[in-house]
């Protein structure tokens, strides 16, 4: 187009200058400066325009121009790593459907009436719970150190990504990410912090269920067949 307008301009300057002579004036050659000014004005101004066309429409692509950077794919296999430590849990699940249901039976408020061997139990499975959560905890905090050094990957990307995009749309993606790796870190933390607020959970019920057991072997102590013998033998003291 730029080329159409400059060929234009040229040919009307020729035209203007090379116009064939009236009758009356046929040896005198009219040049117009006003409208060769005039056309030249008309070609610099159509020039313009189309230079700023062509920069609107390089702004408009760099604008749409997509991010060449992804960095979500490792931060989602971390998130489902640690997500799948906290669904495989033993013990007290954190999948459980009827949690305080299994909290009881685990971790009575009475034991009357109960045997040595259920005493027995109940403390080992108590024991158990303890140790599983402590496992998990320490299993998670193993986890989220071994994806620290592609959490920080993922972030210096998509930062360089940020500070290198193009246009307003690679700027946005770039801002996406770096927002889905901060999501990541802090639900790294979060299931940290669940794993061991857990674990003391459990180290706290075993500690208030203890007197349960307390009372049941004082109880069969004192309901035992030799119990009448024992209070003999106390009151003969």
């Amino acid at each position: 187009m730029r080329n159409r307008l400059a060929l234009f301009a040229a040919g009307v300057l020729i035209g203007l200058a090379s116009a064939p002579p009236d009758a009356a004036h046929a040896q005198t050659v009219v040049i117009d400066p006003k409208a060769i000014t005039q056309a030249e004005t008309q070609v610099q101004q159509g020039l313009a325009q189309i230079q700023q066309l062509e920069a609107q429409t390089a702004n408009q692509l760099a604008m749409l121009q997509k991010l060449q950077t992804d960095v979500t794919a490792p931060l989602l296999k971390i998130t489902g790593q640690a997500t799948s430590i906290l669904q495989q849990a033993q013990g007290l699940g954190y999948s459980s459907q009827n949690l305080a249901q299994q909290f009881q039976q685990v971790y009575p408020t009475s034991m009357a009436g109960a045997s040595l061997a259920q005493t027995q139990a109940a403390l080992a499975s108590w024991r158990t719970n303890s140790s599983q959560t402590l496992q998990q905890a320490m299993t998670l905090q193993n986890q989220i150190v071994q994806a620290q050094p592609s959490t920080t990957s993922a972030t210096a990307a998509a930062i360089k990504a940020s500070q290198g995009a193009a246009g307003q749309t690679a700027a946005i993606q770039a801002t996406n990410q770096l927002l889905a790796t901060l999501s990541s870190q802090l639900t790294q933390l979060q299931t940290l912090l669940i794993s061991e607020a857990r674990a003391q959970q459990t180290a706290a019920a075993a500690t208030q269920a203890a007197p349960t057991v307390g009372s049941a072997d004082s109880q069969r102590f004192w309901t035992a067949p030799t119990a009448t013998s024992r209070v003999q033998g106390a009151g003969s003291l």
